[in-house]
């Protein structure tokens, strides 16, 4: 996956994808799929918005069936099931526990209902399914949680993802298949024709820049997705005539990370007063907490945490903890902006996660993506490629025989031919360990964050010894991660890859600072930097690890 200039001035696609978020890269992914010529550009890093600011679930949202979101919480069942097939080492089936406590908003019965329509509406078979528990069981299960008021308990089943990496692998995928791939390259302005005598108008191209070099290039395309999360409004402004009206509503939330409290299980409990809920989820050895959910209306560029919303989710934890946690634990923080499909009269929470397409007055071959799940991207891709197909008049959604397209419901993401993962994990890793030399628990850990392309990751290893040394700072992250991001995921610089290719995410912020100058070498050896620019990287680095822990 390289930057190629070239093709993009010099193609006239299908589709283009403005935003590389999961989204954008959920979307580009059907069509290249289908066989379309697909541009997609991401003004930033892939994933360096929302997608990797998550909860890092893959869930049906439990609390939407609560808000009549039936069909929502169905698809995502049912994408739940589809993600652990096509991608398994990105999807991760969790228990969550759910304690009941006196003066909840919720009954042990109405939590039995609920869980029981849960099931219903898609689940993984009958391992997966939900269990009441007495006070006492639920207690054995977490004994960190406050005994006095607790009335019961119920464990159900969810699942937990690296949502950057799920990002990337879509994006990987989109190229594999042909689509044209840029990121840090930043769209300035479209140009409209039509609109006259009876024609309609239409997006014809557009300028984008390279924010790396400042090269100025053009894009043609038959028809545009605007996937830009928080930016949305921000792209549809450049239409010409653009009225000012808004699509989305920006609403921010924020996580801490967390000392694990809860052992195995993730934890979702009420937040009093109100209905809102939190959820806590263990996480690379922590434990990840949230979530606020506030409107935002600045510059979606500048979200970060803050210290209310640390005391808050603090103080909603320590309700149902026996020995409250303090500002003085909180290992790190984040915050992150949901772009929500406007519901005017409703709260932040209680405005729907539903994905909307915004058909554009202006531009009739123009779609903006307006709200939507992380769970749910692979159906919004799917959809919104059915109507652009037909609107361009593709027989069977593609422009060749129906057996050359491809489904995302039956094709696995690149890392995800693995069989029962369990074994391969297993298997993958002991050949990881004979074959490259190096310790079971780098091997597997490797595995396990890139499935089946685990090879290519090491196989530079065999010529170059040093590629197997760990990084500062985690035992089992090797300098062999940061090259193959390099070569092959289109990692620009420190943050791309130890923010969102190291599987790490978030947690690099915190336990990842004394890695920065050796990333940095790496990367300077790749793209010829300067002393002086190696030393700008390990400090934009630190800067940013210092303003993730910044609101705690």
């Amino acid at each position: 996956m390289t930057r190629n200039f070239d093709a993009l001035s010099k193609t006239k696609f299908d589709l283009a994808v403005i935003g590389g978020g999961i989204n954008g890269a959920a979307t580009a992914r059907d069509a290249a799929l289908r066989g379309l010529k697909v541009a997609l550009i991401e003004a930033r890093d892939f994933a360096s918005g929302t997608s990797s600011r998550s909860s890092k679930l893959i869930h049906g949202g439990l609390r939407y069936l609560e808000q009549l979101e039936f069909k929502l919480v169905h698809e995502a069942r049912r994408e739940r099931r589809l993600l652990l097939k096509l991608a398994p080492h990105l999807a991760t089936p969790v228990p969550f526990l759910l304690p009941v406590y006196d003066g909840d908003p919720y009954s042990p019965f109405k939590i039995r209902v609920g869980l029981t329509l849960y099931d219903l509406l898609g689940n993984l078979g009958r391992n997966d399914r939900h269990r009441m528990l007495t006070a006492a069981e639920t207690l054995q299960r977490v004994p960190a949680l406050r005994s006095d008021g607790l009335r019961a308990g119920a464990v159900y089943f969810d699942s937990e993802t690296d949502d950057a990496r799920l990002t990337l692998e879509n994006v990987i995928d989109a190229a594999d298949h042909g689509a044209v791939i840029l990121n840090y390259s930043e769209i300035r302005a479209l140009s409209v024709s039509g609109g006259s005598a009876g024609q309609d108008p239409e997006v014809m191209t557009a300028e984008a820049v390279d924010q790396l070099s400042g090269r100025r290039f053009e894009i043609a395309a038959r028809f545009w997705v605007n996937a830009a999360g928080p930016w949305v409004d921000h792209i549809r402004a450049l239409l010409p005539g653009f009225d000012g009206t808004k699509t989305v509503r920006l609403t921010k939330g924020t996580h801490l990370i967390l000392p694990p409290v809860s052992g195995p299980f993730a934890m979702f409990a009420a937040i009093l007063p109100g209905k809102r809920i939190f959820v806590m989820a263990p996480w690379h050895g922590q434990a990840l907490l949230g979530t606020t959910d506030t409107d935002f209306d600045g510059d979606p560029a500048t979200v970060k945490p803050d210290q209310a919303d640390v005391e808050y989710l603090l103080s909603a934890l320590n309700r149902v903890l026996r020995r409250p946690l303090t500002t003085s634990d909180v290992v790190g923080s984040f915050s992150g902006l949901r772009a929500l499909a406007i519901q005017p009269g409703r709260s932040p929470s209680a405005n729907t996660r539903e994905y909307r397409f915004h058909r554009s007055d202006r531009a009739r071959n123009f779609i903006s993506v307006c709200g939507g799940k992380l769970t749910t991207a692979r159906a919004l891709g799917e959809k919104l490629v059915d109507e652009i197909a037909a609107r361009i008049g593709l027989r069977n959604g593609a422009p060749g025989p129906a057996s050359i397209a491809q489904s995302t419901r039956q094709a696995p993401l690149p890392g995800g031919r693995t069989g029962v993962f369990d074994v391969f994990v297993n298997y993958a890793a002991w050949e990881a360990v004979r074959k490259f030399e190096i310790p079971y628990p780098v091997a597997e850990r490797i595995v396990k964050t890139y499935g089946s392309r685990w090879a290519l990751v090491l196989e530079p290893v065999l010529a170059n010894r040093e590629l197997a040394e760990p990084l500062a700072g985690s035992p089992t992250l090797l300098a062999a991660e940061v090259d193959f991001a390099i070569r092959h995921e289109m990692a620009m610089n420190v943050e791309d890859f130890l923010l969102r290719r190291s599987g790490l995410n978030w947690l690099a912020s915190s336990k990842l600072r004394d890695a920065a100058p050796r990333v940095a070498e790496i990367f300077a050896a790749s793209f010829g930097w300067s002393a002086e620019r190696r030393q700008s990287e390990v400090e934009a680095f630190a800067r940013y690890a210092h303003a993730g822990k910044g609101g705690a």
